[in-house]
């Protein structure tokens, strides 16, 4: 049995822990992170996520303070308008930015975003790798706590838990949680089109779910764009077994002459949509981050933010612990991690929830009230001013 130890133990090297280990190897603390999968194959990094993240103004923020964006922004695609659509044109919120210098938002792909880190932190002394190990067991000490996999024990001050949404860590802890899962499916897509994004989402607003188009780098000098649907799982599941030509004929139809005709779809996924919340984000010296702590619809594109936003908190609270001579880890700082991450979770989880919800009630009222609306806000710029801040993250 091997043994190690380290300050910082992160259970998941997804985004969210990637980011969390980078962000804490900066505060000089000695980070394992670990993966069930193989991540590294003679240095060489492995991965086939062909999703994209949308990031928002005030995460991109943050990445900059930490030194992050200046190599992501090589890959990222800004948004500089988001156009609201209620089944029809006629029905339509047209998002513009408020502040200078600043986009609402910014599209990357995962792959760029994942090689990027990991190149980065395969250079750092204070962290190292581990793939293909399961975590089996965790172990509480006077002092620390033992994270026991196959063959190998690291004993930490803290335990991060950054393992997704079907975390192995809460299943071994049994924290409680509160789920939901939805009856639809999210069908990913990348594609070339004829016509020029011009840095503009959109988001459609069907009665089976949300159908929304992201604006990605331009690839061999053609647009390309990034299509996310919610949708019945088996229309979805028939679909993507269809010909490409039947597809781009389908979404042709679903999204009009927005961004012109499809040209080339270069990758297709399904994922099955819920959301969820953890009863709490602590247990003893462990915590919770990103999807193992929480998990959004998908209808605002703010739930890799909202993970964002916890390392936020942890990075700022571990700074001020280190800088007055604070353990971290103790039970003090996992309750104000948790004072400081659960509200801004649990609101964006009940708010996603309940507009999924509306925008899927198909009678004569609940259409005409929505129409209302819609004229409401896109006549109203102080209205439409607090809906763009929040969609930035402020």
């Amino acid at each position: 049995m091997k043994l190690m130890s380290c300050d910082i133990l992160i259970v998941g090297s997804g985004l969210t822990g990637l980011v969390a280990a980078y962000s804490l190897s900066l505060l000089g603390f000695k980070i394992v992170l670990t993966d069930q999968k193989k991540i590294l194959n003679n240095k060489i990094i492995i991965t086939r996520d062909t999703r994209t993240t949308a990031i928002t103004e005030s995460s991109k923020i943050f990445l900059d303070h930490i030194g992050l964006w200046k190599k992501l922004s090589l890959f990222a695609e800004p948004i500089k308008n988001i156009n609201v659509i209620d089944r029809s044109a006629k029905n339509k919120i047209e998002f513009f930015n408020n502040f200078k210098n600043h986009n609402l938002g910014y599209i990357v792909k995962n792959s760029n975003f994942i090689l990027t880190l990991k190149n980065i932190l395969l250079k750092k002394k204070n962290v190292i790798f581990i793939d293909s190990v399961k975590l089996n067991k965790i172990n509480y000490k006077i002092n620390s706590v033992e994270g026991c996999f196959n063959n190998l024990k690291i004993d930490a001050d803290l335990i991060i838990a950054a393992d997704g949404i079907k975390s192995t860590v809460r299943k071994i802890l049994k924290t409680p949680l509160f789920q939901k899962c939805y009856k639809e499916n999210a069908l990913v897509i990348n594609f070339t089109h004829t016509k020029n994004h011009n840095n503009c989402a959109f988001e459609f607003f069907y009665k089976n779910g949300p159908l929304a188009i992201l604006p990605m780098q331009n690839i061999n000098k053609n647009f390309q764009s990034s299509l996310i649907w919610s949708e019945r799982p088996h229309f979805l599941n028939l679909l993507i077994k269809s010909k490409d030509e039947m597809i781009k004929k389908i979404l042709d139809e679903k999204i009009g002459s927005t961004i012109g005709s499809i040209n080339k779809i270069f990758s297709k996924q399904i994922f099955p949509l819920s959301s969820h919340i953890n009863s709490r984000f602590y247990e003893k010296k462990l915590l919770y981050v990103g999807d193992a702590a929480h998990s959004v619809h998908p209808i605002a594109g703010q739930g890799w933010n909202l993970g964002l936003r916890d390392i936020k908190n942890l990075y700022y609270l571990s700074k001020d612990s280190k800088n007055i001579g604070l353990t971290i880890g103790t039970k003090q700082f996992c309750i104000t991690y948790n004072e400081n991450c659960y509200y801004d979770s649990f609101r964006l989880y009940q708010v996603t929830d309940k507009l999924n919800g509306i925008f899927k009630q198909n009678n004569f009222f609940i259409n005409i009230s929505r129409a209302i609306g819609f004229k409401i806000i896109q006549r109203n710029k102080r209205l439409k001013k607090f809906i763009t801040n929040f969609a930035m993250g402020f």
